[in-house]
């Protein structure tokens, strides 16, 4: 008698949904997005790079040049199954002059 197999696969967090900005300043943004059940954290995307990692829904991002364009996304983890969700929506920024 052959016995079933059973394919167990760690389950992937969904990606973060309602990327969004505000304080946009000269040098800096900040980033807020919905909580994902089973996430342990978020990756932190600028341009395409990996900047941060954090455990909370939000980010303030600083050290930018002024008057210039970024892209942001987030990337939601969970560490317990090492497995990580697809990128949430990329937003764009333009930071404001430099006073």
């Amino acid at each position: 008698m052959i016995l079933g197999l059973t394919r167990f696969t760690n389950p992937l967090p969904n990606a973060p949904a309602n990327l969004t900005t505000s304080n946009v300043t000269a040098t800096g943004v900040n980033l807020a997005w919905d909580a994902v059940e089973d996430a342990s954290g978020y990756d932190i995307y600028q341009d395409g790079a990996a900047i941060d990692t954090v455990t909370a829904n939000s980010h303030t991002v600083t050290g930018l040049d002024a008057d210039t364009t970024y892209e942001f996304y987030v990337v939601a983890k969970n560490d317990k199954y090492q497995t990580e969700s697809a990128p949430s929506k990329t937003v764009t920024v333009t930071t404001g002059a430099q006073e």
